[in-house]
């Protein structure tokens, strides 16, 4: 496959595979939200266990729905330019996008002073990590800062961007052991 190709695959793949997730969410979210806790539990379910519990519930198959339809529409992209790809890394890939962002979020804004007075083994570590996390952070920080759009955009291309990684990275291969008998 030409560099354009695999530039046009991955752009498809990430365009198609938030589109359909951002849909497939949505519509599984509204389904949720307003056929089943309006209309089917309304106002008799109030006990805070029963209610954390169902709300759990829509929760993660709303959360199931959209990477799963992210993920098919990922391998659906590559299907169309001759690459069959499996679905197992593509879904791994893209249930970590999120969480990922999650953990760049939580980069911008670490308090560095809770770590106390530095000992000798901090007084080096500190300014290592806070440059790291202010390189890794950096292209949130522009984008939230500078260009002020919104952290949303961030979770919905996540997904696919994750479900790329997932199957382009390859796994660690494990060198088999000699048995002893």
């Amino acid at each position: 496959m030409s560099k354009q190709d695999t530039i046009k695959l991955t752009l498809g793949q990430i365009v198609f595979g938030g589109v359909v997730g951002l849909i497939s969410g949505g519509v599984c979210l509204l389904l949720f939200e307003g056929v089943i806790w309006r209309r089917l539990i309304g106002e008799s379910v109030t006990h805070g266990f029963w209610v954390g519990l169902l709300l759990l519930i829509s929760l993660g198959l709303t959360y199931g729905v959209m990477i799963a339809g992210a993920s098919e529409a990922v391998r659906f992209v590559s299907r169309k330019f001759g690459a069959e790809i499996p679905f197992k890394p593509v879904f791994s890939g893209a249930l970590l996008g999120p969480p990922a962002i999650v953990g760049l979020q939580a980069l911008l804004d670490v308090p560095w002073e809770i770590f106390g007075a530095p000992n000798v083994l901090l007084a080096v570590l500190l300014p290592v990590l806070k440059v790291m996390a202010f390189v890794v952070s950096l292209p949130m920080r522009v984008w939230l800062l500078h260009l002020q759009w919104p952290i949303e955009i961030w979770y919905i291309l996540a997904v696919p961007i994750g479900a790329i990684l997932g199957y382009r990275l390859p796994a660690a291969k494990r060198e088999p052991r000699a048995e002893t008998v």
